[in-house]
């Protein structure tokens, strides 16, 4: 999401005042949908946010929209809060990865956004070009969704949708949460009480990732 200096700051804070261990403070269900053109290469990905009821209800009310609660929005409302995710600071990866075997792709800016709500939970798409299609080879694609200061954390919910191709697989891998928690704890103490400290960026420990594979050329 949008870069959160501040919110990782006081984070920090926290953590330096004694909390045994760190937590994500928003949770988004990640939607992935690869697209391919007309010759089978890779072109762009449609991404989508579903973003916790606590997170929803806050960034609705800070917005003076759905005032009566009931959980939907009109069609005025739906307009003006459509884009509120997708004001990204420069360099800003949009918490989504792509990798080609270990070479990771670069991905254009958001566009198409758009934004609902349903049972009040924000619904949030976007679309992501790559800089040139690609057609995948012996080495899988991966797409990775995560938080590198893991103030959000991701989970993909839903099975990957694959457009313009019918010959690939795609499928979800967890993350060693294990592993990932000892990398954290070690950061964490590493930062001996030091609350002006970047929050450690241990985000990528816990990225679910979409591997998809497609049959040789």
């Amino acid at each position: 999401m949008l870069m959160r200096a501040g919110r990782i700051g006081a984070a920090v804070l926290a953590l330096s005042a004694g909390a045994a261990q760190a937590h994500p403070h928003e949770f988004i269900d990640a939607g992935i949908e690869l697209r391919f053109d007309a010759g089978g290469a890779l072109t762009a990905l449609r991404i989508v946010w579903v973003y916790d009821d606590l997170t929803s209800l806050m960034i609705l009310s800070d917005r003076g929209l759905d005032p009566d609660g009931d959980g939907t929005l009109t069609e005025a409302e739906a307009a003006t809060l459509s884009g509120f995710d997708m004001d990204w600071a420069e360099g800003f990866a949009g918490d989504t990865y792509l990798l080609h075997g270990d070479v990771p792709l670069p991905l254009g800016p958001p566009q198409d956004w758009t934004a609902r709500v349903v049972q009040g939970r924000i619904i949030t798409t976007h679309l992501r070009q790559l800089a040139a299609p690609i057609a995948p080879g012996a080495a899988p694609m991966v797409v990775q969704v995560y938080d590198p200061g893991y103030y959000t954390a991701y989970t993909i919910a839903t099975t990957p949708l694959i457009r313009g191709r019918n010959d690939c697989t795609a499928e979800v891998y967890g993350p060693d949460v294990a592993a990932a928690d000892a990398a954290l704890t070690a950061a964490i103490e590493e930062l001996s009480g030091d609350a002006e400290a970047d929050f450690p960026a241990v985000g990528a420990a816990y990225a679910e990732e979409v591997r998809l594979i497609c049959p040789q050329d």
